[in-house]
């Protein structure tokens, strides 16, 4: 599996977003994250981030992506494929080790993880 993050493994389209909004199979919350996420028919997983509003500049909101892709990227090939997951980020002065608690916690608590080492 390609560590990258390609084109196909992103959620891009405003109707894909809905379709996972309106028709999540799976939602989990932790403090500064929420995990929505639904079974979808591709043999891959598509991921997407998403603030909410009023998080800080631009340079805090690029952050905040670029390092919870960059924990999606890395902990891919330990997830089960067939998701449309969505990460909406809450503001707050986390780094990245605190981010990756809570992606693997969310990743947890919605029962999608393939193991729990």
């Amino acid at each position: 599996m390609r560590k990258s993050l390609t084109s196909a493994e992103r959620l891009k389209s405003k109707a894909d977003f809905a379709l996972v909004f309106n028709n999540a199979g799976v939602k989990s919350a932790c403090r500064g994250a929420k995990l929505v996420a639904r079974k979808n028919s591709f043999e891959i997983n598509r991921f997407a981030v998403t603030l909410v509003r009023k998080f800080g500049n631009a340079v805090q909101r690029n952050y905040a992506r670029r390092v919870l892709k960059e924990i999606y990227r890395n902990t891919k090939q330990d997830l089960p494929t067939g998701y449309d997951i969505i990460v909406v980020l809450y503001s707050g002065d986390y780094n990245y080790h605190e981010r990756e608690q809570q992606f693997t916690k969310l990743i947890r608590r919605a029962g999608i993880a393939k193991t729990d080492s």
